[in-house]
């Protein structure tokens, strides 16, 4: 439905197929510029991490834009369901984020934002180069390594981040690596 002219993003539909990948994007309330806040990125990355324990998924990829994030993740479980797994990680810092005062409004667009599942290979590599260039296309670096909210120096470099990556070639026998 459209309201506005915008698309309904509140039903959007999602497919849990076992072995898909994810890529999802969800933007900041109004696209305001929050994810330029150092805490907010940092709780954010926090809450990546403890729900790829909890919910049994992979990172493969994300970039925190200043109002929006690109996050590819490749559920482990042969079920599950990737609007709690969104849930999950979106809740905790819009929460924290309030609390501390460090914003006055909601942190998320309401919705699920952008889901698409990947499938196969060259698709997943083609929405990692996507995901860890789209810094340099904004014009906010002239080389992905240069940003912090990035999995890019993980994947060239193998430097630990702020996230705990895992790329597809990585997963082994159902569990995050």
């Amino acid at each position: 439905m459209l309201r506005e002219g915008k698309p309904n993003f509140n039903k959007r539909k999602s497919f849990n197929t076992f072995w898909h990948s994810h890529y999802l994007t969800f933007s900041t309330h109004h696209r305001r510029k929050y994810l330029l806040d150092d805490r907010i990125c940092e709780v954010l990355a926090e809450r990546i991490n403890e729900a790829s324990k909890e919910l049994n998924f992979a990172v493969l990829a994300y970039v925190f834009m200043p109002d929006h994030v690109h996050l590819l993740i490749h559920p482990m479980n042969e079920f599950y369901d990737i609007a709690a797994i969104l849930s999950a990680i979106k809740k905790g810092p819009s929460k924290r984020a309030k609390n501390q005062k460090w914003i006055s409004t909601a942190l998320w667009e309401r919705g699920g934002g952008y889901d698409s599942n990947i499938f196969s290979p060259k698709p997943r590599q083609d929405c990692i180069a996507y995901i860890l260039q789209n810094p340099v296309r904004k014009g906010l670096v002239e080389s992905s390594l240069e940003f912090r909210w990035s999995s890019a120096n993980w994947t060239v470099t193998g430097a630990e981040g702020d996230i705990r990556c895992n790329h597809f070639w990585t997963l082994e026998h159902g569990k995050a690596l």
